[in-house]
């Protein structure tokens, strides 16, 4: 199988696992209306791992300092601080993911 189809399903696989844990975390978030989860979501969190893998790729790391201080920036809001205990899994598991990306991307893509 050539590499590039082997990298895309093995990204799809796992990104379809990923929905899954982001779905059933936002449904343990009892706050009143922050316990659905919409496409809009998801796909902010897809261009966050993007960014991530892209910035590992073209060997540029100091850029996810920059990308972390403008999401906290974005987050803080004194009143919500519940649904803000429920951001810090899934941003790790997105940042996670986004460093599992650029691993595989040198395994099985880099010359």
């Amino acid at each position: 199988m050539n590499k590039t189809i082997r990298y895309i399903l093995i990204l799809a696989g796992i990104e379809i696992v990923s929905t899954g844990f982001f779905w059933r975390l936002a449904k343990l978030n009892k706050a009143e209306g922050k316990n659905k989860i919409g496409l809009i979501p998801l796909v902010k969190g897809m261009v966050e791992r993007a960014f991530t893998t892209f910035s590992l790729v073209i060997h540029l790391p100091q850029s996810l300092t920059r990308f972390a201080a403008v999401k906290i920036t974005t987050r803080i809001k004194d009143e919500d601080k519940v649904s803000n205990d429920f951001h810090l899994p899934g941003n790790l598991l997105s940042v996670t993911l986004g460093i599992a990306y650029s691993r595989l991307f040198f395994n099985l893509l880099d010359p």
